[in-house]
Formats: C-alpha cells, structure tokens, sequence
C-alpha cells in the first residue's frame, strides 16, 4: 500500500478531532491538578558540612599537580564513605531509635545527601517540618559515633558542620509543571489514536 503524505489531510484531522482532544487535555490537567494538591506536603531540611580531612586532601592534591600527577584528590572517597555511612543500614537503626526516643517511631524520612567541593549537602526530607530538622542535625552528629565504633577514619570530629539544619522548608509541588506534562501528554496520546484509527481504517478500505 502506497503512503502520500498530505500535510492538509492531517490538519483536517485535527480539525474535526480538536473538541475531544481539548476535553482530554482540560481533564487529564483538572485531576493531575487536584491530585498534586491533595498530596501530602513534603518538607526538607538541609545541612552542610565539610569533611575534615578536605584540608589535607586538598594539600595532597596540590603536591599531586606540581608532581604531574592528575586527578589525585582524595576528597571524593572521603565524601563517598560520609554517604555510605549516611545510607547504612546502623545509620538508620540509630535514627529509628532518636525518633523513638522523641515519640515519632512512624516518622517517615529520606536522606538525600550529594557532594560539593571538600563537603556535602544533606537533605532531610520528610512530612514534619520539626523532625527534618531534627534528624538532620542527629545524622551528623552520629557521623562521629559510628566513626568511633568502626574505626573508619582517624579524624575526629569526621564532619565539620558549615551551616546547620533548621526549620524544614516546604517543597514545591511544581503543580504547573505536572499539568503542563499531563496536558502534553493527553495531546500525544490522543493523536497516536487519532492517527492509528486513520490508518487502520485505510488498511481496511485497501483489503475489503
């Protein structure tokens, strides 16, 4: 079966499918909408802190360049080791137990950590704006202990906190966004069906 093209044919298409795939779209954003809003606020605390041993990492580094030695930095694994710590398994024993301790045992949390330049950035990220606080400067702190219980680095404290965690922060819900998607996505998915009715139907008419 020979395909032409018709770039007017397709138009007219839209023309005649335009009123249901504006419907589409308007509820495809109505219950993205409502839905966004009735989602449960998440809120994040932040912490940032410097690994303590970025000074003489960063010293390293230098020694390195002026040996012609490239990429030699240790502040990476360092950050490395503070995250694998922050995502074990004894890290989130030890929070389950503050939070028992301070009355929240079903209080639910995500650790968010990335690196920066000699540090870290912690997000805490949760549906209580106090107890993102909270855990958030409880993690830090018990950088240290299970630093003394493993072992795992002579430097004490392991962290040095830059700017500590308050008051979580409440998060976008980035409802615009979300509608925006749910709209592009209705056209799209509208048109797939639109375009393989059309050409089912001309499969037909070419093989009564």
């Amino acid at each position: 079966m020979e395909y032409d093209f018709n770039i007017l044919y397709y138009i007219n298409m839209y023309k005649t499918w335009w009123k249901t795939i504006v419907k589409l779209m308007v509820i495809a954003m109505f219950f993205t909408a409502m839905f966004s809003l009735l989602i449960p606020t998440n809120y994040i605390s932040t912490v940032t802190i410097i690994s303590a041993d970025s000074v003489n990492a960063s010293s390293i580094s230098s020694v390195g360049k002026l040996l012609g030695i490239s990429g030699f930095n240790m502040t990476t694994s360092s950050n490395d080791v503070i995250i694998a710590i922050l995502k074990s398994r004894r890290m989130a024993k030890d929070i389950a137990t503050f939070l028992e301790y301070n009355k929240q045992p079903k209080f639910k949390y995500s650790i968010l950590p990335y690196s920066i330049i000699s540090g870290l950035i912690i997000n805490i990220k949760g549906r209580d704006p106090v107890y993102t606080e909270k855990i958030a400067n409880f993690a830090v702190q018990n950088l240290d202990k299970i630093n003394s219980e493993l072992n795992i680095t002579p430097n004490k404290p392991m962290v040095k906190v830059l700017d500590q965690a308050v008051y979580g922060v409440r998060e976008s819900k980035q409802i615009f966004k979300k509608v925006s998607v749910a709209a592009i996505l209705a056209f799209l998915i509208m048109s797939s069906y639109i375009f393989l009715a059309d050409y089912l139907k001309k499969i037909k008419l070419n093989n009564p």
